[in-house]
């Protein structure tokens, strides 16, 4: 099982928050066991359009907290002297997977549905990426474990390097069928949609 800690923040100077968090917080959060990171800002998201969004994957809650901390006192002093203020901060659990995290661009969906077991869950999984590969390069499927009112929520993050092609592509498979009645299956719910770039 691994973990996603996704940190969204505001920023007077992007450029400036990116160099004090790949001087000060990368290392910190390396050294404490962070896998990957990723670092996007969104474009079409609504009151959250601008912000800046910093995922960093963990195989534990435990070291994903220490390394948070830890990072958040390296660097913290320096980031807000510089503009950086924190907006929200929330743990992921990730589930299933498909295809790669490459792209410049991307969407991160979150809906409402009924429990699944892992075998329903990876079943799902397949059925939205049989159509969403059509325009995207992967995509990850998760459940927000602790984050104020979004907890509970299921998430899709889907990376692509086409925007065209990612929202034909999520037209079509909304439309689909097999996809309604599945949705309609487990009481699926969209409750918001965002489209970001990405910047490291």
């Amino acid at each position: 099982m691994s973990f996603t800690v996704a940190n969204m923040l505001r920023a007077t100077d992007l450029s400036a928050f990116v160099e004090i968090f790949d001087r000060v917080a990368r290392p910190e959060l390396e050294a404490g066991g962070c896998n990957k990171i990723r670092i996007s800002q969104t474009i079409y998201g609504g009151e959250y359009a601008g912000a800046i969004t910093m995922a960093a994957d963990f195989d534990s809650v435990a070291a994903a907290t220490s390394a948070q901390v830890a990072a958040n006192t390296k660097a913290g002093p320096e980031a807000r002297e510089a503009g950086v203020t924190l907006v929200s901060r929330s743990l992921v659990i990730n589930r299933e997977h498909r295809g790669t995290e490459d792209g410049e661009f991307g969407s991160l969906m979150q809906v409402t549905s009924l429990p699944t077991s892992p075998e329903e869950y990876s079943a799902n999984a397949d059925l939205f990426w049989s159509h969403m590969s059509a325009g995207a390069n992967g995509q990850r499927f998760g459940v927000f474990s602790a984050a104020g009112e979004r907890t509970g929520r299921q998430v899709a993050v889907t990376w692509t390097d086409d925007l065209d092609a990612l929202t034909q592509a999520s037209a079509a498979m909304f439309s689909n069928p097999d996809v309604i009645d599945r949705m309609a299956q487990y009481e699926t719910t969209p409750v918001s949609r965002s489209i970001f770039r990405r910047i490291a």
